[in-house]
């Protein structure tokens, strides 16, 4: 009797060592198995299915976080840190550039008025002819001097291709000039004294002269004086400027 009570006592130890076993096992093929199970079921979409979604529909997004409204109005000092609360002064308004600073140094406008001046015209018979020019001349206080300047240049490209000349010797200068009522007392150099082209060409340049002086409203007659003296005549032909001449005088 106590044999049998011995062998019924060890069967059900033995078949719990055959569960623990199985059990063991699957854990261990499930341990193994379990890389390719999950890369099966992520193919098959089974996770989405328990989850309650379409097969390849898109996870939402997670929403964003809402961005603080922006506002419009600028913070009152009390807001940051360190200002005042005292109202800022107002600013001054800045004073508007000068327009010598925009556009550099202005320089001073240049006027000019129209002048008459008188040259000659040498015929091919050799008769000397007066012409008048009307010349563009820089205005200053002296416009009888500046006349009687731009004369003695002599005659620019334009009224040197239409034929003109001067007859007035090179190297005459103007020493000075004045009005004595209505007559241009005017004071010239010695080289006026002295013309390779004799008598007419004496008569030409004080015909010269005494034109473009009484082309001024102001001016009746002319004065010569040779460096400050009244001369009788001019070179060896005799003519005549021992007193003022006009333009009746040619």
């Amino acid at each position: 009797m106590a044999s049998k009570k011995k062998r019924s006592s060890k069967a059900p130890n033995s078949g719990c060592l055959v569960v623990f076993a199985l059990i063991l096992i699957m854990v261990i093929v499930l341990a193994v198995k379990l890389p390719d199970i999950l890369r099966t079921l992520e193919k098959t979409d089974f996770f989405s299915l328990v989850a309650g979604r379409k097969p390849g529909a898109a996870m939402p997004a997670p929403p964003s976080p809402a961005a603080p409204p922006v506002s419009l109005t600028p913070p009152s000092p009390q807001a940051i840190p360190g200002a005042s609360s005292a109202p800022a002064a107002p600013r001054a308004p800045e004073a508007p550039a000068s327009s010598q600073t925009q556009a550099g140094p202005q320089a001073p406008a240049s006027s000019a008025r129209t002048g008459l001046l008188y040259f000659v015209k040498i015929e091919e018979d050799g008769l000397i002819s007066s012409r008048e020019v009307k010349r563009g001349i820089p205005s200053t206080d002296s416009p009888l001097t500046d006349s009687l300047g731009a004369l003695l240049a002599g005659p620019n490209e334009g009224e040197i291709r239409a034929g003109l000349v001067s007859l007035i010797p090179r190297g005459t200068k103007i020493l000075g000039v004045r009005l004595q009522g209505s007559t241009a007392v005017i004071n010239l150099s010695e080289a006026f004294m002295y013309n390779q082209y004799g008598k007419e060409g004496y008569q030409a340049q004080l015909k010269q002269l005494v034109y473009t002086a009484t082309a001024f409203p102001n001016v009746q007659d002319v004065q010569v004086l040779i460096e400050g003296q009244k001369k009788e005549y001019l070179g060896g032909e005799g003519v005549y400027v021992g007193s003022s001449l006009s333009r009746n005088s040619f």
